[in-house]
């Protein structure tokens, strides 16, 4: 045996192969991958051809299906994904149905693999996202059809023969008004004796990525969704939308049959002035408190998206609603009297404040609800606009808590490192963005900004503790001099 055959052989004894990783991390490997990449590697060996067949592999799935179109330009790709649903669907735990585009036709060869998908799986987790239909133009809804009815009595055989449902997430669906029962999926749902096992449910929540909406879509009324949440009386977390809320439905949570069963309820503010249907309802402070009484445990959480006053939100945000988290996105507004608000109400409840819309000469409204929303524990400031904190600001935020901060996580582009507020950092601003379209190279950061910025990293680390160093609860977010995340 030469010495370099001995060499080559000691190489490959001591590379580690794929297949040598415990069968449970191939798994979890291969799950992110595409159907296709998948197919192709359980012919790679024996060893794959067994993974691809275990039944924990398949124990999620999304079936993708593209509405209104022929059955003569189907795929490669979607003729074999029947396939494999037709022999893996029985193990599938997890599923996502996505119809992409309007629900204006599904191909009808997809009919037999979804009925049979129906009546072979054991669902635990449904998520639905069927559609779009159509946004709130008038004009637009007169121009698109209903959807056909045997694909909503399809579709809906996922829920009609459903067994062990504990979580639904309806992200999409074409809520329309006056569909046969059959068609219905509120009906359907109630129909089903055994959703009375179902603990989380969510209504037409927005992506979670993202967290934007189709402008104005077509929501089911308050009477729809308290017939839904009456017939379901093992919900532990409920995710709606704010037009969603009623009194009536805090009071059937109320009920005496129901305690300690709800534990969260996450709500998606929408508000539009012309349509009365995206209002925000008013809510009277002792429908929480009815609540909150019968369930000391349970708690609120609010994503605010649109630009609305504090006190049309205070006619839902009552006193005695129990807050535990406020999240101001991108698209909303913060005002010093909302920020007052907040602490003023939720001093003894809020735990989390995030902040993603404009920023400017808050510090002082900042302050005071650390100070004295002594639960908080999470503060998360990414504003989308250069306005930003004092950086003295910034410190007084962290020494406020000190090492008893769980997220403490603010945008460097949001603090200011200027002593006074006299818009210097502003012009700055300007001149920079200038100079970058005028294709002027730009000169370095002075390096007394430099020392500060340094200074109050420093300083940061020093009260918030070395745990904070780990990006993911990062102190700061770094970015270099074009703006962009490293």
């Amino acid at each position: 045996m030469t010495k370099e055959f001995q060499m080559e052989e000691n190489e490959c004894q001591q590379r580690l192969f794929l297949t040598d990783l415990p069968m449970e991390i191939i798994i979890h490997i291969l799950q992110f991958l595409p159907l296709s990449s998948k197919y192709r590697a359980s012919m790679v060996c024996h060893s794959m051809y067994n993974i691809f067949n275990d039944p924990e592999l398949w124990r999620q799935y999304e079936v993708c299906i593209e509405s209104d179109k022929d059955n003569d330009s189907i795929t490669i790709e979607e003729h074999d994904a029947k396939i494999l649903i037709s022999k893996f669907g029985k193990y599938f735990k997890i599923l996502t149905i996505n119809i992409c585009g309007h629900l204006i036709g599904m191909p009808k060869d997809w009919h037999p693999v979804l009925l049979k998908l129906s009546n072979q799986c054991s669902l635990e987790k449904l998520i639905l996202k069927v559609g779009p239909y159509y946004p709130g133009s008038e004009s637009l809804r007169k121009k698109i059809p209903r959807p056909p009815k045997e694909d909503m009595v399809v579709l809906l055989s996922l829920i009609r023969n459903a067994k062990r449902i504990k979580q639904l997430d309806i992200q999409y669906w074409p809520f329309l008004p006056d569909y046969h029962e059959d068609q219905d999926i509120i009906k359907v749902i109630v129909r089903n004796p055994t959703f009375h096992r179902l603990e989380h449910l969510s209504i037409l929540w927005p992506d979670s990525r993202q967290m934007l909406s189709v402008y104005q879509p077509t929501l089911p009324n308050r009477r729809m969704v308290l017939e839904l949440v009456s017939h379901l009386k093992n919900i532990k977390s409920l995710r709606l939308r704010s037009t969603m809320l009623s009194n009536d439905l805090l009071k059937e949570f109320a009920h005496c049959e129901r305690v300690d069963k709800l534990q969260l309820m996450k709500i998606y503010v929408t508000h539009g002035k012309s349509n009365p249907q995206f209002h925000i309802p008013f809510i009277n402070p002792s429908s929480w408190k009815c609540l909150t009484d019968i369930n000391p445990n349970f708690s609120v959480n609010c994503w605010v998206i649109p630009r609305v006053q504090a006190a049309v939100l205070s006619n839902m945000l009552t006193f005695d609603c129990p807050l535990s988290r406020v999240v101001f996105l991108e698209w909303s507004r913060v005002t010093d009297l909302m920020l007052e608000s907040i602490t003023s109400k939720y001093s003894k409840t809020l735990k989390r404040f995030e902040l993603y819309c404009g920023l400017k000469n808050y510090d002082n409204s900042l302050i005071r609800m650390v100070e004295e929303c002594t639960s908080l524990k999470h503060l998360v400031i990414k504003s989308c606009t250069w306005y930003g904190l004092q950086y003295r600001t910034v410190i007084k935020l962290a020494a406020s808590r000190g090492s008893g901060w769980k997220t403490f996580l603010i945008d460097e582009k949001n603090v200011s490192i200027v002593d006074n507020i006299d818009h210097a950092e502003n012009d700055e601003m300007v001149d920079h963005i200038e100079n970058k379209l005028k294709g002027i190279a730009i000169d370095p950061e002075n390096d007394d900004r430099k020392m500060k910025r340094m200074e109050l990293k420093e300083s940061l680390a020093a009260i918030l503790g070395s745990e904070f160093d780990d990006r993911r609860k990062a102190l700061i977010i770094y970015r270099n001099k074009d703006g962009v995340q490293i």
